[in-house]
């Protein structure tokens, strides 16, 4: 693990933040406060600061009543990967800011998302459309694009629902994390595209599903923006999910070969996957919490669910006797209901 300084490493981030053009990244962005934090340390505007139990994750917060990016750091980061991260988190601040009203219920999602081949065959053809469309944009695969979300919207309501809400906080902010790295380093923003090319059409990439909406929300703002169908405006909100209601694809009919065997295998795989994770951690039988407890929060990026189970990597946050508390490390939940912690075991990955 290599060494690092947090005031080195916030002086050249805020010295790289200071050569972007916001505007040209996203209208009425611009750069917000921004906090580096490791397990000890905590700095911020030129000063080290307290640190509270806010600092949890990479993510945006409320601080002395300002809505500022953080970011863990846990061994030396490139400064400009860095950059483009923080400004990702800075983008999250904007959205809070702005009021976008389309953030997804993560933890209902965890047991109300249903995992179809179908859905997400369709879902891997959409994003072959979009990566056509990052080479080379074309209004007919555009509007082949539009038709096949049509027909997945009302095929899957409740699935597209969450994915297109990922998307609309994620995905635009992955967008602007993949436009720092072209104003920066085109080397490393040519880098960031190829990852998304490995992984968007790979199925395994798709389990949990919300990783997976990040790359895709990306790509449809850049699609968006090739169909002159996004305007950057502020006040358009939400941008990717109301996209449908303005223009009126043409009919799209799946026909009986849609569901995709790589598809089918992967999300086999992931269900055994799910239910060996549990059933080892449930057999080592280290306990570290017993309920009843309120489930508060956890780390939702890969969080699974698997009858009654529910995993989360590196902290949850439950509420005992009303106070908030956190249990920091891999851990699978044994739930009561959808709200409350039976127990909770160490999962070692």
């Amino acid at each position: 693990m290599g060494k690092y300084n947090l005031e080195e490493l916030y002086n050249q981030v805020t010295e790289a933040i200071a050569t972007l053009d916001f505007d040209q990244i996203w209208e009425g962005f611009k750069p917000l406060k921004f906090a580096l934090y490791d397990d000890e340390k905590c700095y911020c505007n030129g000063e080290y600061i307290e640190k509270t139990a806010d600092f949890c994750a990479n993510t945006a917060i409320e601080y002395h009543g300002e809505t500022i990016a953080i970011w863990n750091i846990s061994e030396k980061p490139d400064p400009t990967i860095l950059t483009s991260e923080i400004v990702h988190e800075m983008f999250h601040a904007f959205q809070m800011m702005q009021g976008w009203n389309c953030w997804a219920k993560e933890l209902e999602a965890l047991y109300k998302y249903q995992y179809s081949a179908e859905n997400l065959s369709l879902k891997r053809y959409e994003n072959k459309i979009l990566l056509n469309i990052l080479v080379d944009y074309n209004e007919a695969k555009y509007e082949e694009l539009m038709s096949i979300r049509k027909y997945r919207s009302e095929a899957f309501p409740y699935e597209f629902s969450y994915e297109t809400k990922v998307e609309e906080i994620e995905g635009t902010a992955t967008y602007v994390e993949w436009q720092v790295l072209k104003q920066l380093d085109e080397k490393k923003a040519y880098e960031f595209t190829e990852k998304m090319k490995k992984v968007m059409t790979q199925p395994k990439y798709f389990f949990p599903i919300r990783i997976s909406s990040y790359n895709t929300g990306a790509l449809m703002i850049h699609a968006m923006r090739c169909a002159g169908n996004y305007p950057f405006a502020t006040s358009e909100r939400p941008v990717i999910r109301s996209l449908l209601k303005n223009i009126l694809p043409k009919e799209f009919e799946p026909d009986n070969k849609v569901i995709d065997t790589d598809v089918e295998k992967a999300l086999s795989d992931f269900n055994e996957e799910s239910k060996n994770i549990i059933e080892s951690a449930i057999a080592r039988n280290e306990v570290v919490l017993t309920g009843p407890l309120e489930l508060e929060s956890l780390n939702i990026y890969d969080a699974r669910c698997y009858k009654g189970f529910l995993t989360s990597r590196f902290f949850i946050l439950y509420k005992e006797n009303g106070e908030t508390k956190m249990f920091n490390g891999d851990v699978v939940i044994r739930m009561k209901d959808e709200n409350t912690i039976d127990t909770v075991y160490r999962w070692v990955s």
